[in-house]
């Protein structure tokens, strides 16, 4: 199964309060499509993805969840295409991933492709 790498955190819920939804952290909703990903809506991920581009063009956060969501649909070239762009890229910083994880985002940009590509490789974890 195609690893998900969903960059976002969930938060955490308190005591006897509701637990909310996951959200896009320092970004405008929907600029990562992680909602959208998290309930198998890929193509309206893709679309709110592409339509961030200008605003986020390298964004590894984006390019990341852009190419896994093109993996869900078989768009297989693009998203070695897109998740390359994300491994290349000059700018990396730490990204929350959707199980509150902190990961350097080349090296889940490097899981991801390599995933993608049916290699094994070690646990994305740590800087």
């Amino acid at each position: 199964m195609l690893l998900s790498i969903l960059l976002a955190a969930a938060t955490a819920p308190q005591a006897a309060a509701p637990v909310e939804a996951p959200q896009e952290i320092n970004y405008d909703q929907g600029q990562l499509g992680f909602a959208a990903m998290q309930t198998g809506r890929n193509e309206e991920a893709i679309r709110q993805l592409e339509s961030s581009s200008a605003e986020l063009p390298n964004d590894p956060a984006r390019l990341i969840n852009l190419g896994n969501a093109y993996a869900r649909m078989g768009r297989m070239e693009e998203a070695r295409a897109t998740l390359r762009r994300a491994v290349e890229l000059q700018e990396h910083f730490d990204l929350v991933l959707a199980d509150g994880r902190v990961v350097d985002s080349r090296r889940a940009a490097i899981y991801a492709l390599d995933r993608l590509n049916g290699r094994q490789t070690m646990q994305v974890a740590g800087n």
